[in-house]
């Protein structure tokens, strides 16, 4: 007995990494942590993992541990880069009963580029009597992981971890890959990993599980595993919850804002009729007896603007100088491999819901699609500014392209006309981090990709 107890530390530092080391914030999988960072100020706190493990080494029947983490996002000039720490208590059952607290990580993750970053970690010698060997443990990892497909991601990461325990000094190099299928963009991911170890310390295990957004960066996460060598649980089984409410937040209020409301403007014009949005055109009989917007100075008899903005200019010919019949109510320019739209489609707050102010535009691409026949095949683009996370982003941009082309489709577009992608932040046309460019970045585009028989 008295050498299962001196052994059962080193059994439990062994087994540690299999039941520890959740990821550090939401951008991960189950174990495996994702690429991007924390925005600057943005926090992340709560129980990475709750887990326990079944038989995970030699003399240790069960194994229940939960970890508690943390990260901050900060900014080193252009860098973003993420600090954070973990703290694991375990309780052991086998040989030897035992609990308490395990080695406290002190984690720096640094986005190196797009979908890259490198993530290093240090743990301190902090385990109670009986739970670790008195030592300490580095880790290097390199990760790589971005959206392959509108709703599946990839991830991949390898370094080499060195520990020190009872005077005795191993080395071992981590390796995994997970893949994430989005059921429901930023609600419900289903995920599967392999997690690996060669050196000194060879494992392998698969795990698969689920994971449930609460509020676009929180999750709770489900996941059961099987331990396919030893030094391993055999059965394994995880839950975690972790929040970043500012980031939630903030993204609520920054992506794609849509303009401030309008107050109505009721008052009683010279005529002394009813006219809330003082356009001069009595409410009974305005089209649009909200809307007090007249561009450049021009209106109609519907109350609704019309101005050289906002009609159709088809190759640079106006037929609202032609022929006033073909003039629809707003206006786009037909090019030779895009539609220009001369007004921003406008989306519900935070969703793929296109708002009613922006059916006359799409309306008026309605009207260019007809007239022009021989445009055989559009592209619809979605587009974000550059805040927030980037699969969010992505996940955006691609529903709020395809809203744009089922309105199209409703409208008598037939579908093999049309096609819709999200490009994220990807494709800015304004390099500037200001509120201005953000403004320009977030879009909807169509490009003529087919047109009179030729690929553009």
């Amino acid at each position: 007995m008295p050498r299962l107890a001196l052994a059962l530390p080193c059994l439990l530092a062994a087994a540690s990494p299999a039941l520890a080391d959740p990821p550090v914030d939401s951008r991960g999988y189950l174990t495996l942590n994702g690429s991007s960072t924390l925005d600057g100020g943005d926090v992340s706190f709560g129980l990475g993992a709750l887990e326990w493990g079944r038989r995970p080494s030699a003399g240790v029947n069960d194994v229940v541990s939960a970890t508690l983490v943390a990260a901050v996002g900060l900014r080193l000039g252009p860098i973003p880069l993420e600090l954070g720490a973990s703290m694991p208590f375990a309780i052991a059952s086998g040989a030897v009963d035992t609990q308490g607290l395990g080695d406290a990580g002190f984690h720096g993750k640094v986005r190196l580029a797009r979908h890259v970053a490198a993530i290093g970690s240090v743990y301190a010698p902090t385990a109670s009597d009986g739970m670790g060997g008195g030592g300490r443990a580095e880790q290097l990892l390199g990760v790589v992981d971005a959206n392959v497909a509108s709703r599946l991601r990839l991830g991949l990461s390898g370094g080499v971890r060195r520990a020190t325990s009872l005077g005795m000094e191993t080395t071992s190099y981590p390796l995994g890959a997970a893949a994430a299928w989005s059921v429901s963009p930023e609600k419900f991911e289903v995920i599967g990993e392999v997690a690996s170890s060669l050196g000194d310390r060879r494992t392998l295990e698969a795990l698969a599980g689920v994971k449930l957004y609460l509020a676009k960066n929180s999750y709770l996460s489900l996941g059961v595993g099987r331990g396919l060598s030893s030094g391993t649980p055999d059965q394994r089984a995880l839950i975690g919850i972790v929040f970043e409410p500012r980031a939630a937040a903030r993204r609520a209020g920054r992506v794609d804002d849509p303009p401030r409301e309008r107050e109505p403007a009721v008052r009683v014009a010279k005529n002394d009729f009813p006219d809330r949005d003082n356009d001069g055109i009595r409410d009974d009989l305005d089209q649009c007896p909200d809307d007090p917007e007249n561009y450049n100075g021009f209106e109609d008899d519907d109350g609704c603007p019309d101005d050289d903005r906002n009609a159709s200019i088809l190759d640079l010919d106006d037929p609202c100088r032609i022929d006033p019949a073909k003039c629809t109510r707003d206006r786009v320019i037909v090019k030779k491999t895009e539609i220009v739209i001369l007004q921003t489609i406008e989306f519900e707050f935070d969703s793929a819901k296109i708002r009613p102010i922006s059916h006359r535009i799409l309306d008026a691409v309605v009207q260019a699609l007809r007239d022009n026949p021989d445009i055989q095949f559009v592209e619809v683009e979605g587009h974000t500014d550059e805040r927030g996370d980037d699969a969010y982003n992505l996940g955006l941009s691609q529903r709020r392209a395809a809203a744009v082309v089922t309105y199209l489709r409703s409208h008598g577009i037939d579908a093999d006309r049309l096609s819709s992608e999200g490009y994220g932040e990807t494709r800015p046309v304004d390099l500037r981090h200001t509120e201005a460019a953000w403004a320009k970045n977030r879009r909807v585009e169509f490009r003529i990709r087919k047109r009179g028989g030729i690929i553009q």
